[in-house]
């Protein structure tokens, strides 16, 4: 269900959005509604679980296709968990901060209840299981921050991980996962600093961010946002929304864009 959910929220956000009649016929393939007349209750679904929509000349968008970037909402997220995978580990912290109109607006922060940390990690994070044996179970903070998180662009430094580890979070407790657009600060950064690494700690110290409490949540969320305030600074004039900002950093649009020339070229040779 959720890959076809993904399919339609990046129809969604295409140029061309969807029709109707097509977001439709998508809901019913991942069994979201069963018949025409629960349209609405999809849009709501949709909604309700980050993004938001926008109706245009009969076709279905994401506000994000349309909204400038500069006007956004971004929420820029880090985790600390005691593991790498979702399936044999868990969230241990997070940390969040909501960035519009070049102002923080927003800031979450929360320890996670575990019993078990690998001296590895307490020695990376200098989190104990005693700073976590009173701290709210996992399921009340993934609850919060999706509240938080609302329909935010969802922004990390390497955002495959936090964003996969917390929608698998959501799905241990049968939580609706995330369908917020999400955007990368590596990526970003790639395409608008000039950098020989761009490891967040080696950004820290090459763009004199100074912030300490590196490997903590919120710490690194700060620091995460640091540098895509820099980035933005460097942002073409032909990114005007957020979805051409998220277009942008995307790592294969190069590769892409490439491969157009390349096939422009041959036919114009025939």
């Amino acid at each position: 269900m959720i890959d076809t959910l993904y399919t339609i929220v990046d129809k969604m956000a295409s140029k061309d959005g969807i029709s109707k009649d097509q977001f439709i016929q998508k809901c019913k393939e991942c069994s979201l509604i069963i018949d025409d007349s629960e349209y609405d209750l999809a849009i709501d679904f949709i909604e309700h679980n980050g993004v938001s929509t926008l109706v245009k000349e009969g076709r279905i968008y994401t506000k994000s296709r349309f909204e400038h970037y500069k006007n956004d909402t971004y929420c820029i997220v880090d985790i600390e968990t005691n593991g790498n995978t979702p399936q044999t580990a868990q969230v241990i912290e997070i940390g969040a901060i909501k960035y519009k109109n070049g102002k923080i607006v927003d800031r979450f922060e929360s320890f996670v209840f575990c019993d078990f940390i690998p001296e590895y990690i307490e020695k990376i994070t200098h989190i104990s299981k005693n700073d976590l044996k009173n701290a709210p179970k996992l399921k009340s903070v993934l609850l919060e921050f999706k509240l938080f998180l609302s329909d935010s662009i969802f922004v990390a430094h390497n955002v495959r991980f936090d964003y996969n580890f917390i929608s698998q979070s959501f799905k241990k407790f049968n939580i609706p996962e995330m369908l917020n657009r999400r955007l990368c600060t590596i990526d970003l950064a790639k395409k608008t600093i000039e950098s020989e690494k761009y490891g967040l700690s080696f950004l820290k110290e090459k763009l004199s961010i100074d912030i300490e409490n590196h490997h903590r949540a919120y710490a690194d969320a700060m620091s995460a946002l640091e540098v895509f305030k820099i980035s933005l600074q460097n942002i073409p004039d032909e990114v005007e929304t957020t979805e051409d900002l998220i277009l942008f950093s995307n790592p294969s649009r190069k590769k892409k864009s490439k491969k157009r020339k390349k096939e422009r070229h041959q036919k114009s040779l025939l």
